[in-house]
Order: C-alpha cells, then sequence, then structure tokens
C-alpha cells in the first residue's frame, strides 16, 4: 500500500466533504487515506452515488410483491414476473441538469443510461416513454429547449431502434431553467437470461469490454445550470455523447455472452467509472476484487490511475467469468468490433486494492461505498410545519357567461392541447411494431408477439398537484398512472419512479422530497403495488429575482401492467354515432389543481384536487369487470383539463361529437373542467346498454348518463360548442404552431 501524498483538511474542503466523514474514512481505513482515496470515496459518497440526502426516506417504499423478482435497488433495474417464463424488465431515469444547457444531446444520453440499465441485466429493450417539463411557453427557451429535448429524443429511438410510445409534456414557470427530462426504459427477458451485476467467485476474472477509456468527464462541469453540485454531470466530449453505435455493440455483444451462458455478472460503467462499477460488483457479490490499471485499453496513453479510474467514457461495461471462458469471451467482444481487456481477479477479501505496475495505490473495503450495505445515509432539515391553504371554494371564483368562449381560451394552453404532433418526430415504424392497436389508448401497449399476452405503461404526475401539498399529489399521481393501466385492461404490477426535487439542504425542498415519499409510500401500501425501480434527481431549481429556488416538486410516476389477451385492450375512442356515454364515478364543486383553475382564473397553487383512495380501489375492480364483459366500447379517465377534454380526446380520433347535459348539482365550470380524480367516461352500444345498467347497480357504483356520441357536433346543454373537424384543427395543432413560432 503506497501512504505517499496523504490527504489533509485542506483536501477535504476542496472535495466539498465534511470534517465528519473525513474522520470516518480514516476509522474505515484505521489510517489517513491518500489524496487519491479521499477523492474516491468523495465521487461514491456523493449523493449520485450513494442517495446519501434520499435513502433513508426511500426505504419507506414498498419493495416486495408477488411478481417481484428484483427489488428496487438489488441491481440496476427492477424485474417483475409476468408468467409463462418471461419477466418485465424496467427503470425510470433522469437527465435534468445537462438538457438544460445541451438539450439535445442530453436526452438523447439520457435514454442511453436507462437503456443501459435494462439490457445489462439481459433484457431486451422494447420500449421507451418520456416525462418533460419545461418553462413558461411564452419564453423562447422553453421553445428552443423542447424541440432539442425532441430532436435527442428522436435521435436515440432512431439511433437504437427502441420505440416511444408514450409521455406526458408539461409547461410551468416553475421550470423556466432547469427542464426535468424524464425516461422509463422496459425491456423483456426469459427468466432464465437475467444476469446480476455481480463479482463473486474466488479466482474469478473481471473483464472492460467496449470502446478505449478515455479522459472523459474528469475534470471540470460541461453542464452549468443554476446550482449543480454533487459532481452529477461532468464534461463528456460530444462526440461520445453522439455515438449511440458503440451501445449497440455493446447490447450486441452482450446477448451473444448470455446466450452462451459465459458471464458470473455485467455491469455497465457509469458516473462513477470503473472504480463505482467495481465498487457495486464485489458489494453484491460480498467479495473482492485486486483491480490492475495496467490492462485497460487505452485511447490516451498518458493516462494516470486516476483518471483510468473515474473516467465516463461512453460505451463500456465490465463482465466477471470464470477463467475458462476467457478465450471464447474475448473472440466475441472483438467480433463485435470491442477492445477488451483482463483488469481484475475476484477474491473473498470484500476489499477493493486498485493500482498499477503491481503496487496497490487504493485499497477501502466496498461494503462502505456507493449504495453499499453501510454507505453513508443523512437526514437533512425540513421546515417545521406545513401550512396547506385552504381549498378553492367555488362559490368565490366568478362565473363564464359564455362556456364555448372558455374552451377556446383553454385551447390556447400548451397543458390540454394533443401532443399527437410529436409522435410525428418520432419513428411509424417502430411503433407499428411495438403496438399494432388502430385506437388511442390511456396506457401505451407492448405486444410481446408470441401469445397474447401484452405489456401496458404509463407515465403521470401533474405539477398543479404539487404546487401546495406534495403527499397527496404523490398519491394522485399514483392512482392515475394505476387508472390508466386499469383503462387500458390491464392489472398493474409494479412502479418505478423518478423524484426529481431542489437541493436537499433547503429545508423547503426537503420537506417536498419527504412528503411526496410519504405520499407514495403510503398509496403504494394501500394499493399493494411495490416500487421496483427508480431515481433521485437534487439540485433542480432556477433563479427568481436573483433568489434561487426549487422547482415544483416532480416525482414522477411510471407504472407497468400486463394483459393476458391483447382482444381486451380498451380504447378511449368513441367509435360509433348514438352510442351512450355514462360517467362512472362522481363530479364534485372542485376546481383544486385544474388547468381551468390556472389558465381562467390565474390561480396558480392550490391544493390537489379531490381524492379517495377507497373510491379508487372500487373503481379499479368496476373497470376490470366491465372489460371482462365487454359492456364498453371505450374507455378513458378524467384527468388534465377536467370532463370536456376528456370527452374530446374520445371524439377526436375518429371525428365523432358529443352531446351531453350537465349536472345540475354541480357548478358548470366545476362539473366541465373540474379535474376531482376516481372517475372515467365509457361509450355504451344501445344493444349493451341494460347490461352495463344493471351490472354498475349490482356493483353499487355511482354512475350518471352524460348523453351520447354525435355524428360531429358538440353540445353541451343544448348550446353548440362547435364542430369536432374545427375544434380538432385547434387542438392537434396548438403544439405544433407553437413550437413552429405561429403563436
Amino acid at each position: 500500500m503506497n501512504n505517499e501524498d496523504l490527504s489533509t483538511i485542506e483536501d477535504v474542503e476542496i472535495l466539498n466533504m465534511t470534517s465528519d466523514e473525513y474522520e470516518k474514512i480514516q476509522t474505515i481505513l484505521g489510517r489517513v487515506p491518500n489524496k487519491l482515496e479521499l477523492e474516491l470515496f468523495s465521487l461514491l459518497w456523493s449523493e449520485h452515488a450513494s442517495y446519501k440526502n434520499s435513502r433513508k426516506w426511500l426505504e419507506l417504499l414498498p419493495r416486495k410483491g408477488e411478481h417481484v423478482l428484483v427489488e428496487a435497488g438489488q441491481e440496476s433495474a427492477g424485474v417483475v414476473d409476468i408468467g409463462d417464463g418471461q419477466v418485465a424488465v424496467f427503470k425510470l431515469e433522469s437527465h435534468n441538469h445537462p438538457c438544460a444547457v445541451q438539450p439535445r444531446l442530453g436526452a438523447s444520453t439520457g435514454m442511453r443510461v436507462v437503456n443501459r440499465d435494462i439490457f445489462s441485466l439481459g433484457a431486451k429493450p422494447v420500449a421507451l416513454l418520456n416525462s418533460l417539463r419545461f418553462g413558461n411557453s411564452d419564453r423562447d427557451t422553453a421553445r428552443w429547449l423542447f424541440d432539442e429535448v425532441v430532436e435527442g429524443i428522436a435521435d436515440f429511438e432512431k439511433g437504437f431502434g427502441i420505440p416511444v410510445i408514450g409521455g406526458e409534456v408539461f409547461f410551468s414557470d416553475a421550470f423556466n431553467t432547469n427542464p426535468i427530462v424524464n425516461t422509463m426504459s422496459i425491456g423483456v427477458a426469459r427468466k432464465d437470461e437475467l444476469v446480476s451485476a455481480v463479482a463473486k467467485g474466488d479466482g474469478n476474472l473481471v473483464a472492460v469490454i467496449g470502446v478505449p477509456t478515455g479522459k472523459d468527464g474528469i475534470d471540470g462541469e460541461a453542464f452549468v445550470a443554476d446550482m449543480i453540485s454533487d459532481n452529477e454531470t461532468k464534461s463528456i466530449s460530444a462526440n461520445q455523447m453522439r455515438n449511440i453505435e458503440s451501445e449497440k455493440h455493446l447490447y450486441k455483444v452482450l446477448r451473444k455472452l448470455i446466450d452462451q451462458n459465459l458471464l458470473v455478472g455485467v455491469q455497465t460503467i457509469g458516473a462513477q467509472g470503473i472504480v463505482g462499477a467495481l465498487t457495486e460488483m464485489a458489494a453484491r457479490g460480498n467479495s473482492g476484487v485486486e483491480f490492475n490499471a495496467d490492462e485497460v485499453p487505452l485511447r490516451e496513453k498518458d493516462m494516470s490511475l486516476r483518471e483510468i479510474l473515474i473516467s465516463e467514457t461512453w460505451g463500456r461495461m465490465l463482465v466477471c467469468f470464470t477463467p475458462e471462458n476467457e478465450a471464447e469471451i474475448r473472440k466475441v467482444a472483438e467480433a463485435g468490433n470491442l477492445t477488451m481487456g483482463i483488469v481484475g481477479k475476484v477474491n473473498d477479501s470484500k476489499i477493493l486494492k486498485c493500482g498499477r505496475n503491481g503496487d496497490a495505490d487504493v485499497e477501502f473495503p466496498v461494503k462502505y461505498l456507493g449504495l453499499a450495505e453501510l454507505g453513508p445515509v443523512y437526514e437533512r432539515e425540513r421546515v417545521e410545519e406545513r401550512k396547506l391553504p385552504d381549498s378553492i371554494n367555488v362559490e368565490e371564483l366568478p362565473e363564464p357567461d359564455h362556456y364555448p368562449a372558455v374552451v377556446e381560451k383553454m385551447l390556447k394552453s400548451l397543458n390540454v392541447t394533443s401532443k399527437k404532433w410529436l409522435t410525428k418526430k418520432f419513428s411509424k415504424t417502430l411503433r407499428r411494431e411495438a403496438a399494432s392497436t388502430k385506437f388511442p389508448s390511456d396506457a401505451g401497449i407492448i405486444e410481446l408477439g408470441e401469445d397474447k399476452k401484452a405489456l401496458l405503461a404509463t407515465l403521470d404526475s401533474n405539477p398543479s398537484y404539487f404546487t401546495s401539498d406534495p403527499y397527496n399529489g404523490a398519491r394522485v399521481s399514483l392512482a392515475e398512472a394505476m387508472r390508466n393501466i386499469v383503462c387500458g385492461g390491464g392489472t398493474p404490477l409494479a412502479v418505478s419512479d423518478c423524484l426529481n426535487f431542489g437541493n436537499p439542504y433547503d429545508p423547503e425542498a426537503y420537506s417536498d422530497f419527504v412528503d411526496s415519499v410519504k405520499g407514495l409510500a403510503d398509496a403504494c401500501k394501500f394499493f399493494d403495488i411495490p416500487v421496483v425501480s427508480g431515481n433521485v434527481s437534487f439540485y433542480n431549481q432556477r433563479s427568481v429575482d436573483g433568489k434561487i429556488e426549487p422547482v415544483v416538486a416532480s416525482p414522477v410516476i411510471g407504472v407497468v401492467g400486463v394483459i393476458n389477451d391483447v382482444e381486451k385492450h380498451t380504447t378511449l375512442s368513441f367509435k360509433h354515432k348514438g352510442d351512450m356515454i355514462f360517467l362512472i364515478g362522481r363530479s364534485r364543486d372542485d376546481l383544486n389543481g385544474s388547468e381551468y383553475l390556472s389558465v381562467v382564473h390565474d390561480i396558480h397553487k392550490s391544493l390537489p384536487p379531490y381524492f379517495n383512495l377507497e373510491e379508487e380501489k372500487k373503481l379499479y375492480g368496476v373497470i376490470n369487470g366491465m372489460v371482462d364483459q365487454k359492456l364498453v366500447r371505450s374507455i378513458h379517465d378524467v384527468s388534465n383539463g377536467g370532463l370536456f377534454f376528456t370527452l374530446l380526446e374520445s371524439s377526436i380520433p375518429l371525428d365523432y361529437g358529443f352531446d351531453i347535459t350537465s349536472d345540475a348539482e354541480i357548478r358548470k365550470d366545476a362539473f366541465l373542467f373540474g379535474e376531482s380524480q376516481g372517475r372515467v367516461i365509457v361509450s355504451v352500444s344501445p344493444e349493451k346498454q341494460d347490461d352495463f345498467v344493471d351490472f354498475m347497480v349490482e356493483k353499487e357504483m355511482p354512475f350518471s348518463i352524460l348523453g351520447h356520441v354525435t355524428k360531429g357536433e358538440i353540445r353541451v346543454d343544448d348550446e353548440s360548442y362547435g364542430y369536432i373537424d374545427e375544434m380538432k384543427t385547434k387542438f392537434e395543432n396548438r403544439l405544433r404552431w407553437w413550437a413552429e413560432g405561429k403563436v
């Protein structure tokens, strides 16, 4: 062990560590660390690597479930059993800070990161979804960021060949300088194809496979937002970020190695470089590794041990294997145009030793680093008590005197208008292969090809529901995501989350984080659905009049479900003139959290809309029964924009209209535009109407008849709001007009 160049307390300050952490490191090592060891501790104790500020609260999330094979934190992604020997592998990930300055590259590379997490477990990536937040749409920067992020998503989709099947987009002042760009990747595999990110087995070897290692992401900050900390983003060349081909080569080589059963474990190399990947593999295997930097294939020959260990060069992975498989693995790697170097040997020491020329310059126990069992855990300061605003009293708001004019005004909001134009940016061929469905649905569908089974997936989180009460905002987001799966005809299996918040050292931002996690945990436990993967992104903030403020709490909830008979996949489109339209659930005099409240009354902070866990659970069971008995032609949940825009979305695909009557006991604006939860609209054929009513009465579920599907006119309370062709043009083109600078 080389103890030259030992660290000092000044080094601790430079690395943004505390004196307490320095003392803890000395206790762990039983000596003073050298400067390189101290820097590696700093890297692996960052929030990005260790979740030190979030880990305590993440423990609240339920992880176990009937279908769960790999729990959150065990591997790079979660795994659920979907039956017949098949599994689904999925994860949500963020790439917010890079997208603030280099949005096209940031969005594309963010998708590479999460996609890599999927295929490194042995799964074939089959679908992507995105959740995006941008600033006020009146700002030119919002338009630029939006366009570049979308182009980056399209770049990756076409480059890797995985379809984007859904997502969401919101615009708000809260994201003016800090966009939120979250991606969920979903893969499928045979259960016996899964491989772990583990290094184990005394005498087994570890190799680095991929492109040669260079000086990427070692020093400097390429991405500068209002405040970026914890080494979350570091300088990586544009060429590295654009090179999707290297990722494809990795995937193809890994598939061959798995097919030939040549591997003990595999770990992709990410933001913490080789040292982070080695630490994770050894910790999972309860083992140790001796790392020899001399055998790492290098792009630049003058690289130091430090540079080799922390380089973030893209397109690399570590593989663990038995010595007798070395020759065959090298043959496969070289045939796939990848370099390979034997860089480590596994032992039972639980110590990672790193060096060159036979000397160990770094030596530390792996169980204290990163996400290992003894990694750092902190609880930061929170506000003592959150004061919630009063619920919005509908009667205290002026009621519109001309509702068609309200619809016209709301059609100008990018948060309620159609995002269909976005799909033209993506590959139609890939989408057809992934989901041969004729009509849109509340959840994206992924047909598996082998039988009638399919996966359903959705992302949900409305920023307006988090402006004052993140606890209930998170509960609503989970319920809506589950509702979307159920409305598509599926059964929700598990959750992946991406938790986007401000500075954890800001008591208000940290309170938002803790309350959101508590809300998500409570709702998941109520619905008995586990969280199998996810990500935490802190330091999302903006400058307001020279003051740094956190973005609105933005926990994004992804849910994956299964549908065993794709013929029962239900869609949201009205399909026949004269079909009856029913509302399931109760409307209420509630405008909290609604887009109507923001657009029409300029109120941007309120409680989330009405929500009740018991009502939601009962609703899911009723929908399941309707689907099984084929009682309805369409199902669509009432959410953003309220009942009117839900009906409009069901009308547009086949150019129908609707004629409805409002509820006399609910004020009309609350009835049409309120976003109270636990409601869906269904269309029912005349011949099934009696059976439907009997079913609803039997289930003791509140429901009401709204009206019927028309040939094309839109009418409410005998007043014409126009025709579907005119409204469709505005609804489907507003986003394009804005993106092109025409409005």
